[in-house]
């Protein structure tokens, strides 16, 4: 048995987990490129909702292909991997990718909220945006120094394959570091990580808040639109009725020999309810217009409450869908971490459970390009002319703004 023979054994059985990983790179490199390329070329530059987005899927595309490399080289030579220099180059940059994308959504999670919520203290000039997406990268570059050292090609023997009573060799890549090092150098991520997405959650709680207590504000100005007053009837008046009603029913019971004694009592609710509602017609004018013109003003924020907000919605969808992802990578690294020697020491079916939780962090570089399309009307036309080449008629790059 050769080193190609123990190789294949060890790659055969991760071939959906490869499947899964090529799909990640294809989509995620074609989704990003295209919004990248949209927001870019096609779009206004001078949205401020929208600067972030470019800096986003440029950071996703690049995650995407180094995430989804490595990943497959890693399934594809898992006893075979060609370099010291190369492992850990490749662990350094997903490393540093995938800090980036989470920290650069902290920085829009403060951003929006001053938007929404603070929006007199100042807006942040496009100087400001460019040195705070260069500090993102840096902080995350920063942050990843540590796997140039803990992560490196290994020496691994089997005994079970041997020739001539030698046994075979070969290398992956993996941790080679000290394991009390590595442990507290993913205790310091997972803590990085719950703290990013507890001030995240603050900010779109407060967002979520703000944005609430205005849909409120409308749903109460078109109760008072929609509640007019009309014209009591005075007590004389309702008096006068009712007495009306007795004579009548008196002179129909004298003919009837009751000696003027109605048979049964009068029904003052239903008279009362008769009376008090009166025809739409005897409204005066002048409200009903009225109220016509403060339902007609009212109605159309309602219904754009939601094209109004939805760069909050969208961001804020992005956020859940990274949390998702990304967490059962720390815990994963966390794990590992404690347990060095035997974490990986499973059958073939919870080992591509594990890889496909411990790789689920690329799914969020991937899908970001779909949560744009749906919430971004300018995105989703442009893609439709990109595709079709129909000449529909263009979207205004002021025309469609957002919160």
């Amino acid at each position: 048995m050769n080193i190609e023979a123990w190789n294949s054994e060890l790659s055969d059985f991760l071939i959906g987990n490869n499947i899964v990983l090529g799909l990640y790179l294809v989509l995620g490199v074609f989704g990003n490129g295209l919004v990248l390329f949209i927001y870019l070329v096609r779009m206004s530059k001078n949205s401020d909702d929208r600067y972030f987005i470019p800096s986003l899927a440029g950071i996703d595309a690049c995650a995407c292909v180094v995430g989804s490399s490595y990943a497959l080289a890693l399934n594809l030579l898992p006893v075979r991997f060609p370099g010291d220099i190369l492992c850990r180059a490749l662990w350094y940059f997903s490393q540093t990718t995938t800090i980036s994308g989470g920290t650069l959504l902290l920085v829009i999670a403060v951003h929006r909220y001053l938007k929404v919520c603070r929006p007199f203290i100042g807006k942040w000039s496009l100087k400001v945006k460019r040195l705070v997406v260069l500090g993102t990268v840096a902080v995350a570059a920063v942050l990843s120094i540590p796997t140039i050292f803990f992560y490196g090609e290994i020496k691994v023997t089997s005994d079970r394959y041997s020739v001539e009573n030698t046994s075979l060799v070969g290398y992956r890549c993996g941790n080679k570091g000290s394991a009390g090092a590595l442990f507290g150098y993913n205790v310091f991520l997972f803590i990085y990580a719950v703290t990013g997405i507890v001030i995240i959650t603050i900010c779109y709680t407060f967002i979520g808040r703000s944005i609430y207590s205005k849909v409120m504000t409308y749903r109460k100005s078109l109760r008072r639109v929609n509640v007019v007053p009309r014209p009591e009837l005075s007590v004389s008046t309702v008096s006068d009725i009712r007495r009306s009603k007795n004579l009548e029913n008196c002179a129909t019971n004298d003919k009837n020999g009751d000696h003027g004694y109605p048979e049964q009592p009068i029904e003052r609710t239903r008279v009362s309810s008769n009376f008090l509602k009166p025809p739409e017609k005897e409204l005066p004018k002048h409200i009903k217009r009225r109220s016509h013109e403060l339902v007609r003003a009212n109605i159309p924020a309602m219904k754009n409450h939601f094209q109004h907000y939805k760069y909050s919605y969208m961001f804020m969808t992005i956020t859940v869908v990274f949390v998702i992802a990304y967490l059962p990578r720390i815990v994963i690294m966390l794990l590992e971490s404690i347990f060095v020697q035997t974490f990986w020491l499973k059958s073939d079916s919870a080992i591509v459970g594990l890889l496909f939780l411990y790789r689920l962090y690329i799914l969020n570089h991937v899908v970001n390009p779909f949560i744009y399309g749906f919430f971004d009307v300018k995105f989703r036309h442009e893609v439709k002319y990109l595709i079709w080449r129909r000449k529909n008629k263009p979207v205004h790059p002021d025309s469609q703004t957002g919160h």
